[in-house]
């Protein structure tokens, strides 16, 4: 519990509800087998680290072979038995995506569903999990080419981006950060795969893409609120790119770098 801190708990709720996988299995006797697993790419793996850290646990290394080629290595991490459980409970209030099936593992595990509240939290904890698992962070210089009277040009390229199959926790999330006045948002995009043949795309749910854009100040200061969570570097790193970048051009200044 002192290792497990409430905003830990937040945040692998976020991480879980995105990426995690829990599974329980009856035995030959029976006997119900709960596990919570965590798989990411090795290159995007410290919450995986941090959590095999602070619960004892062991680390494995999977190399996927497919016929185009060799994917990116992961890391994962496999839960079981007494741990799984206090892990699950630990984070079972501040779940959202995941709430309702966490609370059925529960309920077959014989947990009195006194314990089991229904109330929905959100946090920036939280959503900073959510960003690791499922969150894309644009921070990247854009080069354009000349028009007829103008000269080459460059502007930086920013937005944040979550994306997931299931569309009403995005709005969810959505919501929350309009009332907190996070508004604005563009238009979601809803992919249903309408380019893939029809046998790969029933294997396909439809996938929202909610996007946060703004002007670097406006994200500059959602990214505060969530910044100091993030575990995974590369999207903490672009994050505070963002901020600086803000800072170098001063509040109110256009959004633009032209070269000159």
């Amino acid at each position: 519990g002192d290792n497990f801190s409430t905003s830990d708990r937040r945040y692998y709720a976020g991480m879980i509800d995105g990426d995690g996988c829990l599974s329980l299995r009856l035995t030959k006797k029976n006997t119900p087998v709960f596990t919570v697993s965590l798989n990411l790419r090795h290159d995007h793996a410290e919450p995986v680290l941090k959590l095999a850290e602070m619960f004892d646990l062991t680390i494995s290394k999977k190399i996927y072979l497919i016929p185009q080629g060799n994917a990116q290595p992961s890391l994962k991490i496999q839960i079981g038995g007494l741990k799984a459980k206090l892990f699950l409970f630990s984070i079972y209030p501040y779940l959202l995506e995941k709430k309702e099936k966490a609370r059925e593992i529960f309920i077959k595990l014989k947990c009195p569903e006194e314990y089991l509240q229904h109330e929905r939290q959100f946090s920036f904890e939280y959503l900073a999990g959510y960003t690791d698992a499922e969150g894309r962070i644009r921070f990247a210089l854009q080069h354009h080419k000349a028009r007829p009277g103008y000269s080459p040009s460059s502007s930086y390229k920013m937005y944040y981006e979550l994306i997931s199959n299931d569309n009403n926790h995005l709005q969810f999330i959505k919501q929350h950060l309009i009332d907190q006045g996070f508004d604005h948002f563009r238009k979601d995009f809803i992919d249903t795969y309408k380019s893939l043949p029809e046998h790969k795309r029933l294997k396909h749910l439809p996938t929202t893409h909610m996007v946060l854009g703004g002007k670097p100040a406006q994200l500059s200061k959602f990214y505060k609120n969530i910044e100091p969570f993030i575990l995974i570097k590369h999207k903490k790193d672009k994050m505070l790119a963002t901020m600086k970048y803000n800072d170098i051009i001063g509040i109110g200044m256009p959004y633009y770098n032209s070269n000159r």
